[in-house]
Parts: structure tokens; C-alpha cells; sequence
């Protein structure tokens, strides 16, 4: 979508505009609907929109960073925060023993709604949870503010999280408290993947001349959005401030920041950049 389109779309309220994009997203995809029978079984964007690309390629390109980088095993118990339309819990219902625990919650009752009826015949052991939770973007009727929000689970009782597009979406003081409440939940030695957008001096720079993606645009605390009328629709923050808020929750970096090729260079080929942490492991 150009940057103009972008743009007008932005007039749209957000429920709106998502419908929109989701409507026109279903439509460019029915070709390969058609062709891929592993494809037919996707949520319709219209429904729950996740952005475009390949569902099931996207959740298995996902699983491989976890495997790879968060030591996901198939006995791991996990925690997806933003679990959407079930993009991660797709490739995990196979991939996951019958007795690893999978946790899985999100704003949308939309989302959960198809999770529940898609996987409870596969995988009845698997929970996904209504968060309601205050979100410009996608529940601006939550009843709970964000940046307070406790996760639906016990503590010291996950190996490895994710959230993958959801810090995207939220702000610092919201990240801040998603991370502490990560730290809360995982175990010792357990890892959290996220992903994010990351600002560095020269990405700065360099949207500051047009260039990129995006058309993010300055909005307080050293932090960019797309629309400052909903901040939520994507929020890019200075690299250091993702740090300092990984390092206040108690957590530690496992490997160094995966820059994605939305602007400059790709370290790897992911669509938003990446961040692997880890909770220390008791003394």
C-alpha cells in the first residue's frame, strides 16, 4: 500500500480502516486460496485483520526464530501475548507435546473467538484468553489500562513468550509493563521473543528525509508513529529506551538486536526488527 493510500486510509476510524485493508488483503489473496489448500483453512482479514503475507508460512518462519533463538523445544511451555487470529498457534499445535501448556491471549474478542473454534477440536488444551484492555487502535473500549495489565498466568510458570507485531503497537510506558510482567511469568533461565521498531540515530535521519516503508513521523518521548490521531497503529522507539525498559523488568539480552529491513540494511529478513531477552537463572 503506498504512502498516499496509507494516508487517506488513515481518515477511516480504526475499526474501519482495518475492515478496509482486511476486505482488500482477502481479495488479493483469493488466487492463492484457491491454488493451496493449506491456505483455504486462513482467517479472513475481514474478520480479525493481521496484515498481509502468507498466514501459515509467516507462523512457521516464526517458529523457526523461536526454535533458533528463544530454545523452543516441543515440551516448552509457552506464552503467546497477541496471539491474534492464531498465527502462532497454528504451526505450535503440532509442534508442541501433548503436555506442554500454551497460553495464548489478545485484545480482540474477534480473535480469540476464531482461536476457540479452531483449535479446540485439535488441541483442547490450549487456552486463549480476552484481554480487556485499553488500545486506541484495537480496543479503545478496554476497561483496563495497558500499562497495568496482569498477564492470565501463574508465575515462574513459562520456558519461552513471544509477542511478535504487539510492541508495535503499544507504548513505552505499555512496553514497560508488558516486559516486567514477562519477567513475572517466565522462568529462570527462560527467553522472550519481540519484535519491534527500533530507532537508531541514522533510521532517525534517515525518515526524517522521506525514506522507508513508513511515513513515521515525530511524536514524544524520541518516539515515531504513522497517524498521531491513533498512536497504536504503529510506534517506532529509540533502540536505547527498549533496552533500558528490557533491563528495568530484570531481564538481560540473549543476542544482540536483529535490525529488519524496513529501513536500511536487514540483519535478518524479518518485516520489524528483533529482540531476544532472557530471564536470569537463579543463583
Amino acid at each position: 500500500m503506498s504512502r498516499t493510500v496509507s494516508r487517506i486510509a488513515g481518515l477511516l476510524p480504526p475499526s474501519l480502516r482495518r475492515a478496509a485493508a482486511g476486505a482488500w488483503l482477502d481479495a488479493k489473496s483469493l488466487p492463492a486460496r484457491v491454488r493451496d489448500p493449506v491456505r483455504r483453512g486462513e482467517p479472513w482479514q475481514t474478520l480479525h485483520n493481521v496484515g498481509g503475507g502468507d498466514f501459515a508460512r509467516a507462523g512457521l518462519e516464526n517458529l523457526e526464530l523461536l526454535r533458533a533463538y528463544a530454545g523452543l523445544t516441543p515440551d516448552s511451555d509457552v506464552l503467546d501475548i497477541g496471539c491474534g487470529a492464531g498465527r502462532m498457534a497454528w504451526p505450535l499445535a503440532t509442534y508442541l507435546h501433548p503436555g506442554a501448556a500454551y497460553v495464548g491471549f489478545d485484545v480482540s474478542p474477534k480473535a480469540v473467538s476464531l482461536c476457540r473454534q479452531r483449535f479446540s477440536p485439535v488441541r483442547p488444551d490450549f487456552r486463549f484468553i480476552e484481554a480487556d484492555v485499553a488500545n486506541r487502535e484495537y480496543r479503545a473500549g478496554g476497561q483496563e489500562p495497558e500499562d497495568r495489565y496482569r498477564f492470565p498466568v501463574d508465575d515462574a510458570c513459562i520456558d519461552v513468550a513471544f509477542a511478535t507485531s504487539v510492541f508495535s503497537h503499544m507504548t513505552l510506558a505499555s512496553i514497560r509493563r508488558y516486559l516486567s510482567e514477562t519477567a513475572r511469568t517466565l522462568r529462570p533461565g527462560g527467553r522472550f521473543l519481540f519484535t519491534g521498531y527500533a530507532l537508531t540515530p541514522s533510521r532517525s535521519e534517515a525518515l526524517a528525509r522521506g525514506e522507508g516503508r513508513f511515513a513515521f513521523r515525530p511524536w514524544q518521548e524520541g518516539s515515531m508513529v504513522i497517524d498521531p490521531r491513533s498512536p497504536e497503529r504503529a510506534i517506532a522507539h529509540p533502540l536505547p529506551d527498549f533496552l533500558d525498559a528490557v533491563h528495568a523488568a530484570g531481564l538481560t539480552m540473549a543476542d544482540e538486536v536483529k535490525l529488519a529491513g524496513w529501513l536500511g540494511p536487514a540483519d535478518y529478513p524479518g518485516g520489524q526488527d528483533l529482540f531476544v531477552v532472557r530471564k536470569p537463572s537463579a543463583a
